[in-house]
């Protein structure tokens, strides 16, 4: 009986445990952490199914990146050392193992791996949805592709990053942040 017991003890601590330690380091991410820019590209619509968030293309994920350890296959884990470019960081290269000699870098996965050049690959950021307020979803679309004709606003995500770990902290349109750009476009909308 105590063995039962015991065991019933495990199970229900380690359900319990992983979650929290998922939040724990998320936190540690966000309290730690250094801010980058990543530039966004338009986003595509919010799924009412999963709740109410954004999906988030970076320009980063669709250049072709040399990785100098390799070959990496599509799906595996790879570590993208990153470089200050202007107003955001970008990928320098792609290692197979985490850099040691004091690099920023961030985790993420092999997306594609050039026919050619098995020496190329384009990568998938892991930090890809930025949850919100019920409602707000379209109004941050409308925001990215922006509200008259002509070019897309310059957007941003801030991420904090920590050994390769990053959490999305803002939104960044035409370089304000996200939930003052939801309340003056609600306030435009309710002005009569």
């Amino acid at each position: 009986m105590r063995k039962a017991i015991l065991l019933f003890a495990v199970v229900a601590l380690a359900q319990w445990a992983v979650p929290l330690w998922t939040i724990a380091t998320k936190e540690q991410v966000r309290s730690e952490g250094e801010a980058f820019l990543f530039k966004l590209q338009p986003v595509d619509p919010t799924d009412p199914f999963r709740g109410e968030y954004v999906v988030l293309r970076y320009e980063e994920e669709g250049r072709d990146i040399v990785q100098t350890q390799g070959p990496n296959t599509v799906g595996e884990q790879v570590y993208a050392t990153l470089i200050p470019s202007g107003y955001a960081v970008e990928i320098d290269e792609v290692l197979s193992e985490p850099p040691t000699d004091g690099w920023l870098y961030v985790t993420c996965t092999v997306a594609n791996s050039s026919l050619l050049d098995s020496a190329v690959v384009s990568v998938d950021l892991p930090f890809d949805r930025y949850y919100l307020q019920e409602g707000d979803g379209a109004i941050v679309e409308t925001l990215m592709r922006g509200r008259f004709v002509g070019p897309a606003p310059e957007a941003y995500a801030v991420v904090r990053l920590l050994n390769g770990e990053g959490v999305i902290e803002d939104l960044l349109i035409d370089g304000r942040s996200v939930g003052a750009l939801i309340q003056e476009y609600r306030d435009t909308l309710s002005t009569p």
